[in-house]
């Protein structure tokens, strides 16, 4: 075995994806417009990638660890940070030690490139291994639930003994909400220089990194929905569905507002109008991530979003950081999930 680091060559992008194919089918990650999309796309940069090969047979990629450039913003300055995700070992070569030495490649490379913080929010089976690599948790992301149509969650019987109870949590108040079809704009980065302020670490979401993230998602359809007053935007929320166990699914990915609105009522509605989209939609219930304290989380929870225990999650949403510098007092915020401003758009999988 062999490991490089990735050169954007269309060979490597055809091993690449002949790996991802081996290993997950003929999913979303395997196609051609999903590799070009985030490896290639990206505005805020290219990625790192460390691909293992078997010298063996062609130089076949047998394993990767791609960061893709994502970054953040601490105290107003902006940082070098990247998101690792899509970590791949080919199912014939694992328990070799593969995964684990192209993670420490990371740490490496991060300690001689002043990446100031590599994050992840990684699945059960690679987290041990990210854990020792170097990173650290920080956070075990709340996960927020509303239920919909709920009686769609469940198979009959239970279905039909639960389905007249659904217009319980139908939505119908809601106004001064517009779908959002145009390109995100200069308003959108006004918004996030407002939320920046109040909160310590936060994803830098200009307009050309939301542009790049939900409308020209090659294999995703995400709505936008917007809050304006006094024709300036004031919130916005965006949102998709999927499925998740043959269940229908909402995911609210992204959610902020504007603290200084005048009449914060309106905010609720906000959230009104994604979820009588999702009920229009037949989705079964809703969910949301976002840590308690930040005006957000209220918003969800008086629009009638629950934190479920940690013991009902079907999975541990682990939060986990890898910082180049603990004495740099504003890159120790990063190990305290109190400072975050987080949301399921902030990782790949949503």
């Amino acid at each position: 075995m062999k490991i490089s680091e990735w050169i954007d060559s269309e060979s490597e992008k055809t091993s690449i994806l002949d790996l991802t194919k081996k290993t997950y089918g003929d999913s979303e990650i395997s196609s051609p417009s999903y590799y070009d999309w985030l490896y290639r796309q990206n505005p805020q940069g290219k990625p790192i990638i460390f691909l293992a090969k078997d010298e063996e047979k062609n130089d076949s990629v047998i394993g990767m660890e791609p960061i893709v450039p994502m970054k953040l913003i601490i105290d107003q300055n902006v940082i070098t940070s990247y998101l690792s995700c899509n970590s791949i070992v080919h199912p014939d070569y694992r328990k070799k030690g593969i995964f684990s030495k192209l993670l420490s490649l990371i740490l490496d490379k991060s300690l001689r490139n002043e990446i100031s913080c590599v994050y992840s929010v990684p699945n059960e089976r690679s987290f041990n291994a990210f854990i020792r690599g170097g990173f650290t948790e920080i956070a075990k992301l709340p996960l927020l639930v509303k239920p919909l149509r709920f009686s769609k969650y469940f198979d009959e019987p239970l279905r039909s003994i639960i389905r007249p109870f659904d217009s319980i949590w139908k939505i119908n108040n809601y106004s001064n909400i517009e779908p959002f079809t145009d390109r995100y704009n200069t308003d959108f980065d006004s918004l996030a220089n407002k939320v920046s302020k109040r909160v310590s670490i936060i994803q830098k979401r200009d307009k050309e990194f939301l542009q790049w993230r939900y409308a020209n998602h090659p294999t995703r359809k995400y709505q936008t929905f917007v809050l304006r007053e006094d024709s300036v935007l004031k919130g916005y929320i965006i949102t998709r569905e999927t499925t998740i166990k043959e269940k229908t699914i909402g995911v609210i990915v992204d959610f902020m507002v504007d603290a200084e609105i005048k009449d914060q009522k309106k905010l609720k509605d906000l959230v009104n109008a994604a979820l009588a989209n999702f009920w229009k939609n037949d989705v079964s219930l809703a969910i949301a991530t976002c840590r308690t304290g930040l005006l957000e989380n209220k918003i969800l929870h008086e629009a009638g979003f629950h934190t479920i225990p940690k013991f009902l999650k079907p999975e541990s949403l682990h939060l986990i950081v890898l910082s180049s510098d603990s004495a740099n007092s504003s890159l120790t915020k990063l190990k305290e999930f109190n400072n975050w401003f987080f949301s399921f758009g902030d990782y790949d999988v949503f």
